[in-house]
Order: structure tokens, then C-alpha cells, then sequence
């Protein structure tokens, strides 16, 4: 503060604590009470910015003749930002900015006299007053406002911080005023950083208190953090628990990937591999008719609304389309024991058989787990027979085979 703002105050103060007395004619506005003329202008009491200031006007006027609803007005000029002149001559508020600022104040006496008034007591006069005003307002200490005005979703199970910001650098001390932050989240008194890891779910509402260590300066902010349950992919059929699921080739595929937790819309991609040809990844669904046997690696990745990822890494093993490999039977012999078993190739385990069509020879039968003849036949003959294939998937293959069966060998006549 400058030498000259000091002797200014100085003058102010000793104006106002001694109580000048004031010459001015009835119907005036004092000149002491509370602000001392000094020079040609109403010098009023310093103010300070961030610090509540009311001081209250008085005029001269005589009691006898003026009933006291006389009004005050501020005009060509301009008060202290952030301060208001009510009617009644109070003067009040926050100053909000630093510098000296003038105004003309004006008494507005009411259109009012006593008609018979006291001896000596005129009260013919109902003059309006005005003085030239100044009021000197000094930078007081910067005003603390904290931050943020919003919170980031947070992710139960996933580490969570936000860091609280204030206006000015003094050393702070930071608390929870009100309410309750998201379970394993706390907040740092010295920093205001709060952190951890969410654990439960839900919209958590709070009050956030700042303290500047070395005065009464204080600010609060109201806030709310919501945590959302993780994001996470769930395979349905045809996939296991090991990701895995089985097709065909020409065999129609379909297979959906259910996303749940995060929030929001969720987007589908493919981050990895490649699906096998002819199906195709949308809106989490796999479908499409395979044409290439093989097997597929991929990662199909969802992301929600706010950010969150998670991965399905899986695979997809597409097998040729089913058929009956097995070209010829061999002979069985009537009398001895005969076992032959089907092969196929393609297709997806497990397998079941049937005979589809002709009869099997007397002494055989035919196991349908395994697809394998068995038995010892009891006549000759030759035997078509269609037999049928059955995959896991529905797929059928046939195929009709001759099994001939011989006579047993003549013995031999000894001479």
C-alpha cells in the first residue's frame, strides 16, 4: 500500500472516530457520518475486495419538520462493484473488484412540512442534497474457488482418481463436508486427489471442503462420481468355456458375444486374427456360412459410451463337410468271426450311425455308436447296404457298400 493511500486512511479513520461536527444548513447531507469531506468530496471508509463492507448515510435535516423517510440514490457515477445503496442510505456488500470509484450521492427529502411547527422552527424548506462521493477499495486476498465442476464415470475394480483443482496455491487442507465417496475411494488432505478402487456400483453424491491453512478462507464444491459395473463379454453357444466353438463347412454358423456392465452403446470391432471365411462380426452377433475348413484365432473387442474395452479372445475350428470315407468291405466268410468299422472324415464330433437301407447279413449287426460291423455271418451272400452319418451339428453322409459273404472252404477227400 502506497505512503499516500496510508495517509489517506489515516485521515478517514481519525475523521470518523473523533465525529466531526459538520456546518451544514438543515436539510444537508452530513458530511461526517460516516464519510468526512475532504476537499470538495465525501471521503468514505476504505474497503477490501472479498471482504463484506456497509457503512450508512445521514443527513442534516431537522427531525421537527422531516418525518424520516427521506430517500438516497446513487447518480453519475458508479459504486464499488459488487456493492448496492438501498433507499434508506445503507451502502453495502462484497467489493468484487480493486480501484476508487465516484458517484454523486443525492437526499431526496420527502414533499412533506409541519404546518405549524415549534417557535422557531421554519419548515418551509424541502430542498434536495447532493454530494460528490469517492470510495477507495484495496486488492484483499484472492478468493478460493475449487474445482472440478463434473467427475469421469469410474469402474468397479479398475483404479479411480480425480484430482480436486482450487484458484489459488496456498496450502489447503481437504475433506469430505457431506455425504459418502464410492466405497475404497479417500481423499488426500493435503493434495485433495481422490483415489483408489471402486468397490461396489452406483452414483455416490458428496460435498468436497477446502481450507486455506493460513486464514478463513474456504470454498466447497458439490459433486457426484458414479461407477459402473466392468465390462465384460460372455460367449453363448456355440462356444465353451474355453472360447472354442465348431463348424462345417457350407453348414450355416451362428454364435452370439453378449456384452454387459459399462454404460451406453456398445461398439463392436475385431482387434485381432480373422473370422473364417464367410462369417462375418456385427452388434456382437458371429454368423455367416463357413467355406474354409481350418482353424481361426481372433479378438473381438466392445467398447461402451465412456471408454470401456474388454476382449474376447477365441477360436473358431471349421471342419470339412462331413462324408463317408470307407470305399470297400472286405469279405466275411460264413462261420468265422467278422469285424469292420467305418471311417469318416470331415464333420464335427460326436458321430452316431444307422443303417439307412438293406439288409445286414444273418450272424451280423451293426453298432451305431461306433459305426463298425460285427459277428459271424451265417450264409452266404452279397449284402448292399446303405449306411448313414450323423454329426454334431446335424450333418448327414451315406453311402451304400457290397459286403460279400463267401461259403466256408469244402474239405478235402483223402483216398
Amino acid at each position: 500500500m502506497g505512503l499516500k493511500r496510508l495517509l489517506l486512511l489515516a485521515v478517514l479513520t481519525a475523521a470518523v472516530s473523533l465525529g466531526v461536527v459538520s456546518d451544514a444548513s438543515a436539510g444537508s447531507i452530513a458530511d461526517f457520518d460516516p464519510c468526512p469531506k475532504i476537499g470538495t468530496d465525501l471521503v468514505c471508509p476504505v474497503g477490501t475486495t472479498g471482504t463484506s463492507y456497509s457503512i450508512r448515510f445521514h443527513g442534516d435535516e431537522d427531525p421537527i419538520c422531516s418525518p424520516g423517510d427521506d430517500k438516497w440514490y446513487a447518480t453519475n457515477g458508479s459504486v464499488p462493484p459488487g456493492l448496492t445503496l438501498a433507499e434508506n442510505g445503507v451502502l453495502s456488500g462484497t467489493p468484487t473488484q480493486e480501484g476508487t470509484y465516484a458517484f454523486w450521492l443525492e437526499l431526496r427529502l420527502p414533499d412533506y412540512f409541519n404546518p405549524e411547527p415549534p417557535p422557531g422552527h421554519g419548515c418551509s424548506s424541502r430542498d434536495n442534497s447532493e454530494e460528490h462521493v469517492s470510495i477507495t477499495i484495496l486488492p484483499g486476498l484472492a478468493r478460493l474457488t475449487i474445482g472440478p465442476e463434473s467427475t469421469t464415470p469410474g469402474t468397479m475394480g479398475k483404479p479411480y482418481s480425480l484430482q480436486m483443482t482450487a484458484t489459488i496455491a496456498d496450502p489447503k487442507t481437504w475433506s469430505i463436508n457431506s455425504g459418502t465417496l464410492p466405497p475404497g475411494l479417500a481423499i488426500d488432505a493435503s493434495t485433495g486427489l481422490i483415489s483408489g478402487t471402486p468397490t461396489a456400483a452406483g452414483q455416490f453424491d458428496f460435498q468436497v471442503l477446502a481450507k486455506v491453512n493460513g486464514d478463513a478462507r474456504t470454498d466447497t464444491k458439490v459433486l457426484a462420481i458414479v461407477v459402473r459395473d466392468p465390462l465384460s463379454i460372455l460367449g453363448g453357444e456355440p462356444f465353451t468355456q474355453a472360447r472354442r466353438a465348431s463348424g462345417e463347412v457350407s453348414v450355416p454358423f451362428e454364435a452370439l458375444l453378449a456384452a454387459t456392465g459399462g454404460n451406453g452403446t456398445y461398439v463392436w470391432s475385431l482387434t485381432s486374427g480373422a473370422l473364417p471365411p464367410g462369417l462375418t462380426l456385427a452388434d456382437g452377433a458371429i454368423d455367416g456360412t463357413p467355406t474354409t475348413a481350418g482353424a481361426y484365432l481372433f479378438t473381438a473387442t466392445v467398447t461402451d459410451s465412456e471408454g470401456r474395452v474388454a476382449n474376447y479372445p477365441a477360436r473358431i475350428i471349421i471342419a470339412a463337410k462331413l462324408s463317408i470315407s470307407t470305399l470297400l468291405l472286405r469279405p466275411a466268410k460264413v462261420g468265422f468271426y467278422y469285424q469292420a468299422k467305418l471311417a469318416t472324415a470331415g464333420g464335427v464330433l460326436p458321430r452316431t450311425w444307422r443303417v439307412l437301407r438293406g439288409p445286414l447279413p444273418r450272424g451280423i449287426r451293426f453298432d451305431r455308436s461306433v459305426g463298425a460291423l460285427y459277428g459271424i455271418p451265417r450264409r452266404p451272400g452279397r449284402f448292399r447296404v446303405t449306411f448313414e452319418a450323423t454329426d454334431a451339428l446335424g450333418v448327414k453322409a451315406k453311402k451304400s457298400l457290397l459286403l460279400v459273404v463267401t461259403a466256408p472252404p469244402v474239405p478235402s477227400k483223402s483216398g
